[in-house]
């Protein structure tokens, strides 16, 4: 997985969204690039879960509980239906972009021979969820494609052209 961007591969970027569109954006912050998704997202589920610990003090029958943290868990689902044959093409290598953004990139250490991973850390853009200026900061902590069974096909290539996305 290559973080270079292929000058061809420019038009998964750069998206025309104009002003009123629905879509959701992943930046992969290795690279600063992001990925425009159009489609129909579901089952938003957002899950905040705080973290307390419990003291015992003599002379309290009950616990104190202290704050420890709080996780945040973002998860959906995205459909994703191309509308012609280059939108497509373009599809599929955001759904590949997408996927690397679930691995590390590695980068060599200059003389020293050894390689490290470099973390693929996103900021989500969607909905209610980051501004237009700054994403919420995460990673991908699941990721699954599902091709439904009553999905169209493209007959020429005999691949996929509906896909249900979860993202976690």
């Amino acid at each position: 997985l290559n973080p270079e961007i292929d000058e061809d591969e420019i038009s998964i970027y750069e998206s025309n969204i104009k002003k009123g569109d629905f879509y959701v954006k992943i930046k992969d912050l290795r690279t600063k690039r992001s990925i425009y998704f159009r489609g129909f997202v579901t089952g938003i589920n957002e899950n905040i879960t705080p973290s307390y610990s419990p003291t015992q003090y003599i002379g309290r029958s009950e616990d104190v509980y202290v704050y420890q943290k709080a996780e945040r868990d973002l998860s959906f689902n995205l459909k994703v239906y191309p509308q012609n044959a280059t939108e497509q093409i373009n599809m599929y290598k955001k759904l590949e972009l997408l996927t690397s953004l679930a691995y590390p990139t590695y980068l060599d250490d200059e003389g020293e021979g050894f390689s490290r991973m470099q973390a693929p850390f996103t900021e989500l853009y969607m909905a209610h969820i980051g501004t237009p200026k700054e994403g919420q900061f995460g990673f991908i902590k699941s990721l699954t494609y599902t091709v439904p069974e009553g999905g169209d096909y493209d007959s020429e290539r005999s691949l996929p052209r509906l896909f249900d996305i979860a993202i976690s």
